[in-house]
């Protein structure tokens, strides 16, 4: 007895191309031979592979923890003031200058890290601030203090790259520094 796909037309065996014909071949030749086809689809063993690793718990967490230091760059523009309902407050508008490029040391004290979360202080020369930081991944946090948001990425257990956007006094300005950990 020949079958014959009823998409393609093929006759020679069984069609494993089409798969409504695909159930049908695996129906026929189980009742005419008594053999199953297994067909293996390499995006279900992928997915199941990602699934074990998704699930897997993120336990080797980074440790922040201790004093932090490297060049950061940076830039700064600022932002023009619109009037207000009744004009500017001053007697005229403040005249834009261009963008500042700031080269700076900057340190940072990570001083208690628990369940991805982390608690610290940044300076660069008279700028000091308070910061809190959560954990994405084991080599991304993400971090925010009064003024700006910053990311995190963790190259090795003793350095790190730290990118920051600010958004505060007329101003915005974004920098990036590479950091290594002091007595790592």
């Amino acid at each position: 007895m020949t079958l014959g796909c009823s998409e393609c037309g093929r006759n020679s065996g069984f069609c494993d191309i089409h798969d409504d014909c695909y159930v049908a071949t695996i129906y026929m030749r189980f009742h005419l031979t008594g053999e199953v086809i297994v067909r293996t689809y390499h995006s279900v063993a992928l997915g199941a592979v990602l699934a074990v690793v998704a699930s897997a718990p993120a336990s080797a967490d980074t440790d922040l923890t201790g004093k932090w230091v490297g060049p950061f760059s940076g830039v700064q523009v600022e932002i023009p003031v619109p009037p207000g309902p009744f004009g500017y407050e001053a007697s005229e508008p403040k005249k834009v200058v261009g963008p500042r490029f700031i080269e700076a040391t900057l340190r940072i004290d990570f001083e208690t890290q628990k369940k991805g979360l982390v608690v610290g202080t940044w300076n660069a020369g008279q700028f000091k601030q308070r910061f809190v930081c959560a954990q994405l991944n084991p080599a991304t946090w993400n971090c925010v203090d009064a003024g700006g948001r910053a990311s995190i990425e963790i190259t090795s257990p003793t350095e790190m790259k730290l990118c920051y956007l600010d958004n505060r006094q007329g101003a915005q300005g974004a920098g990036c520094a590479l950091l290594r950990k002091e007595g790592g």
